[in-house]
């Protein structure tokens, strides 16, 4: 597998006209699976189709649950949503959940123009809880910040395992896509939500199962945080309050409008579901900021909760300061008529999408 550290945020093929004219992006989330195919038409990226699924079902469990499907499972449910969103283009990149890597960024002391490349792996063992031969590994070293002394370099190591390779492999052989690199999660974020305009900028993503915190300089990740709290876990929580079945609570969360009898209680209950996580990512960012003199000019929230109505005032107001929710859509071109549905569900896309741009590589 090419991680290709190196190349995150610059075009995969230096060769624009060999690159397909359209490109699926596909985002296996702990709940969902979600698709979005992009057309290069004249030189402007367009949006063809889009679509989502949950996975619930295919491990016998209710919508909204967080799964652990087999191979098998995870290649039926994405020939199912592929066919339901009438996607026809044959080239794919696929991302990798963060859970099933290790990516980190650490220091290593040593000289101005030393080469890093033999300490890197012996480094890594301290952070990567696994044999490292069950890993792929890659690095990049990243521009110094602050103030620190020309001996301290800080680089970011990335180390996918094996298997989790090998079956991503597996499923898109199986649904006969020629598959780009695959890429981690985060990568594919922050290339769908980052600007030419950021200095550094934080992403907040508000998943299913777990809650994370990036945080970028000039398109490079400085630091990740993750909490597990996410979006599974409100549904729980309102399943519980309200004595009804999760799908139930599940599809009352997805669909919350004021109008609801019960409406106090489930923007409550998803709100305050998130307020650890926005607590330690408000004091992760500020140490960020202090450490190395830069300040984050912009925080998105993005993930599946961070389309709930009212997230973006909480986080706002848990963060104090300017929080903008994502619209990965943004980068894209398609009919007036489709904006306000697209802004509205933009946030549970943003992977999918930056994982088809990388084909194109596009900032705005």
């Amino acid at each position: 597998m090419a991680l290709g550290l190196t190349r995150f945020f610059s075009s995969l093929n230096k060769d624009t006209q060999a690159s397909p004219d359209k490109v699926v992006g596909i985002d296996f989330g702990s709940s969902s699976v979600k698709v979005v195919e992009i057309m290069n038409k004249n030189n402007v990226l367009t949006l063809q189709t889009y679509g989502e699924l949950q996975l619930g079902p295919y491990a016998d469990a209710d919508l909204g649950s967080v799964t652990q499907l087999v191979q098998s499972k995870r290649t039926e449910a994405l020939v199912d949503v592929l066919r339901e969103s009438k996607v026809t283009a044959r080239n794919a990149v696929m991302t990798l959940p963060l859970a099933t890597s290790f990516v980190t960024v650490f220091s290593v002391n040593a000289k101005k123009g030393e080469d890093l490349n033999p300490r890197i792996r012996v480094e890594s063992r301290k952070y990567i809880p696994v044999p490292m031969n069950d890993v792929t590994l890659d690095w990049q070293e990243l521009p110094a910040l602050g103030q620190a002394p020309e001996s301290v370099r800080e680089v970011l190591v990335v180390a996918v395992l094996n298997t989790t390779q090998a079956e991503t492999q597996g499923v898109m052989q199986s649904v006969n896509m020629s598959a780009q690199p695959t890429e981690i999660e985060l990568f594919s974020t922050l290339r769908a939500l980052t600007k030419d305009s950021d200095e550094s900028v934080a992403m907040v993503d508000l998943g299913a199962q777990t809650s994370k915190l990036y945080i970028a300089n000039q398109g490079m990740v400085r630091k990740i945080h993750r909490v597990f709290a996410g979006g599974a876990q409100a549904t729980q929580r309102i399943s519980t309050l309200l004595q009804i079945p999760y799908e139930e609570a599940e599809n009352r969360k997805r669909n919350y409008t004021q109008d609801d009898a019960s409406a106090a209680d489930i923007k409550k209950t998803v709100v305050t579901t998130f307020e650890r996580p926005f607590q330690e990512f408000k004091r992760v960012l500020s140490e960020y900021e202090l450490k190395t003199g830069t300040p984050v000019t912009r925080l998105v929230i993005t993930g599946g909760t961070a389309s709930f109505a009212d997230m973006h005032s909480y986080a706002s107001y848990m963060f104090d300061r300017d929080v903008t929710r994502a619209n990965a859509f943004d980068k894209l071109a398609y009919p007036a008529f489709m904006e306000d549905k697209l802004e509205s569900i933009a946030p549970i896309f943003s992977t999918a999408v930056g994982a088809a741009l990388r084909q194109f590589e596009v900032t705005t």
